[in-house]
């Protein structure tokens, strides 16, 4: 008899199990983009496309973590939104938490500082990425309660890779479009929410 053990499906963990793997994994993202990447970078890590960027991060979080949640069906639009909220409250905390963190980093470890961030710029960078993250959360919310998680996982990818696509290809227009991407954002998310809201009076 083959008596080999194999690893446990995730869904057999324990909750704590699966709590610990996770903050080790968010940990090590927080030192390598909150410490070592700005440490590697110095005062170039204060560039306005890297900071608005930065400011974004939340929106590779909030999308998937509403999924996630959505698997189950909510019992009112209520306790929907306030899935939606806590899930781009937990991206928006990773992406401010690395911002800070690297903030400080060249600050600590920077000898002089001849100059600081764009605040003006920074401050729209982190208006599109709440507006964003609301925004994708808002959609993987209604396509998973609407198809399936599965379904929503999918779209969500496409979305973040022509996102990652698009700051490839244009970063240095990021700061500049900052504003008006939020505002489209926020169409977007009205949009899903409202969607949303027909999806859950018809079930």
């Amino acid at each position: 008899m083959d008596q080999s053990i194999t690893p446990l499906p995730e869904h057999t963990q324990s909750p704590f199990a699966r709590y610990v793997r996770g903050a080790f994994i968010y940990l090590v993202l927080l030192i390598a983009f909150g410490v070592f990447l700005p440490w590697q970078k110095g005062l170039d890590f204060f560039d306005p496309a890297l900071l608005a960027a930065y400011a974004c991060l939340g929106v590779v979080f909030a999308g998937p973590a509403a999924a996630q949640a959505f698997d189950n069906k909510p019992e009112s639009l209520r306790q929907a939104l306030a899935w939606i909220a806590v899930a781009v409250g937990f991206g928006e905390a990773i992406a401010i938490a690395m911002l800070a963190c690297g903030l400080l980093t060249v600050c600590l470890t920077s000898p002089y500082l001849p100059f600081g961030p764009d605040v003006a710029s920074l401050a729209g960078a982190l208006l599109l990425g709440l507006t964003a993250s609301f925004a994708l959360a808002s959609l993987g919310a209604w396509i998973a309660l609407r198809f399936s998680l599965g379904a929503a996982r999918l779209v969500l990818r496409i979305v973040l890779l022509l996102l990652v696509a698009g700051f490839f290809l244009k970063s240095r227009s990021l700061p500049q479009v900052a504003v008006p991407g939020a505002g489209i954002a926020t169409a977007t998310a009205l949009l899903s929410l409202f969607l949303l809201g027909a999806a859950l009076r018809r079930t």
